[in-house]
């Protein structure tokens, strides 16, 4: 068994519930799909816990926006990547984890592939920043679904919307719920399977989300931690950053 995390969008008390689960389910290893930093207030203490647990990290767009700049970015997303630019590029007299930090950043992957499964934050057409919406089956967007199909192995593991879900190659889109957080794969099958978000879940639920993976079997985790905890520190970081603090409690 393995564990895949992704968005944890510098949130270290939903990370640290996480890592305590994964824990408790004598996980083997455990693997990140990027977007580490960006809208929380704890960038440091999250690249270090991923930098130490977790076997790779790919790179989100997030965590690419610290580095160059935030393209297309809303408002407060663009904030909290300045914030965090602020918090973590070290100047020429920097030393010790403060460049670790910003080498961390700059060494993630892109993608990873691995047998067959495709490892990406956003899509496999554009590994950073190309979402996988639900909204593309409802709306029948199924030209781009069948494009991204195209391109997977078998199974590919993407996070980016920060909502949990699996697309299956009959262009269905299955929540969780549908399948009660359990799913067994089926040989010969196409899967994209969207982890969810560790710090800043988007589906209505404020419990951090991360998927185990054993064989062919896929379960969603959902550990609660203390939100109200990280939204207090929030509220201390900047004057657009009291929205993105009460998306924690709202699951949105």
């Amino acid at each position: 068994m393995y564990a895949i995390i992704s968005d944890i969008h510098s949130n270290i008390e939903a990370l640290t519930a996480v890592m305590e689960d994964i824990k408790s389910l004598n996980a083997e290893e455990i693997l990140c799909l990027g977007d580490v930093v960006g809208y929380g207030p704890s960038p440091e203490e999250c690249i270090d816990v991923v930098e130490k647990s977790c076997r790779f990290c790919l790179s989100g767009n997030h965590d690419y926006a610290v580095l160059t700049r935030a393209e297309r970015f809303n408002p407060l997303a663009e904030e909290a990547v300045e914030f965090t630019r602020r918090r973590l590029k070290p100047k020429w007299y920097s030393l010790g984890r403060k460049r670790d930090r910003w080498s961390f950043l700059l060494n993630q992957f892109e993608q990873k592939r691995e047998h067959d499964i495709l490892y990406v934050h956003g899509s496999p057409r554009d590994p950073r920043n190309e979402y996988i919406l639900e909204t593309d089956i409802t709306f029948g967007n199924l030209d781009k679904i069948e494009e991204i199909f195209e391109l997977v192995p078998r199974y590919c593991f993407v996070g980016h919307t920060h909502v949990p879900g699996v697309i299956t190659e009959n262009f269905e889109f299955l929540a969780p719920a549908d399948f009660e957080s359990k799913l067994d794969l089926e040989q010969g099958k196409k899967y994209l399977i969207n982890v969810g978000a560790v710090g800043q879940p988007r589906d209505g639920d404020n419990r951090a989300c991360y998927v185990t993976v054993e064989d062919n079997h896929i379960e969603y985790r959902r550990p609660e931690y203390d939100y109200v905890k990280t939204m207090d520190k929030m509220a201390n970081v900047g004057p657009i950053s009291k929205e993105a603090a009460e998306r924690l409690e709202q699951g949105r």
